[in-house]
């Protein structure tokens, strides 16, 4: 990461003077398009993070928070929305229950503006296991913490965030055909036409 980045993305982390701009979002979607999703432990489903609302978008650092009591973090990958040469900078990590996650256009970019964003946009994905059961209450088991956006020159913009909810089931019980009970009488028939043939034989 560029040094000159990294320290101001340290810098805008703890910016307590938020200037106003058009409304900043930062949210989470599942592969349902919603923010609240179903799954089964054991299964694996993919968390996308998505901006909106930013006409001269120049970096984000924030970080995604989760129970990891219900969820594993397996992955991060960046959409790369600053562009995947040397322009853009990028930082991540995964711990239990907290992923961190920022990118930026360097200082030494040739750039001379930032993203005009007027849609959601996205900014990457994180992959998921479910690991335990956990019905959906009103506590997000994913969500964001301390965000930090700014634009091209370096003001923090204010905005919202929507994190995501998952109702983590156990396995369904896999439901006994009803076939097997024709089956299973069937096949004592034939065992059974076996032995007289063998003893017709034997005699």
């Amino acid at each position: 990461m560029n040094k000159n980045v990294f320290v101001k993305l340290i810098a805008l982390a703890f910016v307590g003077i938020f200037h106003t701009a058009e409304a900043t979002t930062l949210s989470l979607k599942f592969p349902n398009n919603s923010n609240i999703y179903t799954t089964s432990v054991g299964s694996t489903f993919d968390a996308y993070i998505y901006a909106d609302g930013l006409p001269d978008f120049g970096g984000f650092d924030f970080y995604l928070t989760y129970s990891s009591t219900n969820l594993l973090a397996q992955s991060l990958t960046s959409a790369t929305v600053f562009g995947a040469d040397t322009d853009a900078s990028f930082a991540n990590s995964i711990a239990p229950g907290s992923i961190h996650f920022a990118e930026a256009i360097a200082a030494d970019s040739l750039a001379t503006g930032g993203l005009n964003i007027t849609g959601p946009t996205l900014l990457g994905t994180v992959k998921f296991k479910a690991l335990t059961v956990s019905p959906i209450n009103t506590a997000y088991l994913i969500n964001f913490s301390n965000p930090a956006i700014f634009t091209f020159d370096g003001t923090s913009v204010s905005g919202s965030t929507q994190g995501g909810n998952v109702k983590v089931s156990a396995l369904a019980a896999v439901p006994v055909p009803a076939s097997i009970f024709l089956f299973v009488p069937g096949l004592l028939a034939v065992f059974g036409a076996i032995s007289k043939s063998a003893g017709k034989i034997t005699a």
